[in-house]
């Protein structure tokens, strides 16, 4: 009887450890990925415009990427690291650099220049341009999502133009705001815009 007691207050235990275990793994993956209409409403800067474009076309500048809608005109320079981030947007150094799919990162919050802030307000359909020494393009959002930070499959390399852009989500650390655009190639398409 003893140990029929003692071998009860194990399984007990075990199925307490299990349930916990269970459910804080469940609410990790389930932490809403594809819920992004709840970060839309995490923005403090619905009135930030950004007009940051430099004046000379050195090396070191590849587009200017304009989203009016968000009030964004503003320089894009090689690297993601912070030093290029607290000034500029950054080109992903893997990503394509003028056709397929052009990485894009900035920061949202906690810095001067946070480029990004108002990227969550964006929606499929909204209009993005990007101008480079080479030529401007007109992009039409399609895809955003929440992804992991480690969930790079949205960068690979694609045969449309695409521009995917990508920013932190607050107070989610292992996620990451992702709004893709494809280029919009009918000229009546691009004609009724204007």
């Amino acid at each position: 009887m003893k140990k029929f007691r003692i071998v009860l207050i194990i399984v007990c235990i075990l199925i307490t450890i299990f349930g916990i275990g269970w459910y804080a793994i469940d609410r990790y993956l389930n932490t809403n990925l594809a819920d992004v209409d709840s970060i839309k409403t995490d923005s403090k800067f619905e009135n930030v415009t950004y007009d940051k474009v430099e004046d000379v076309w050195d090396d070191s500048v590849l587009g200017i990427l304009t989203i009016e809608k968000i009030g964004l005109n503003v320089t894009v320079k090689e690297g993601s690291t912070n030093d290029v981030l607290k000034d500029y947007i950054g080109h992903i150094e893997t990503t394509a650099t003028y056709d397929g799919n052009i990485g894009l990162a900035g920061h949202n919050r906690g810095y001067g220049d946070s480029f990004f802030a108002r990227l969550n307000e964006l929606e499929v359909g909204d209009i993005v341009k990007y101008k480079t020494k080479f030529y401007e393009r007109t992009y039409k959002v399609d895809n955003i999502q929440a992804i992991f930070e480690t969930d790079w499959s949205l960068l690979e390399n694609t045969k449309e133009n695409k521009l995917t852009m990508i920013t932190c989500i607050p107070n989610r650390r292992e996620q990451r705001l992702c709004v893709q655009a494809t280029e919009m190639t009918c000229n009546t398409e691009i004609q009724e815009l204007q």
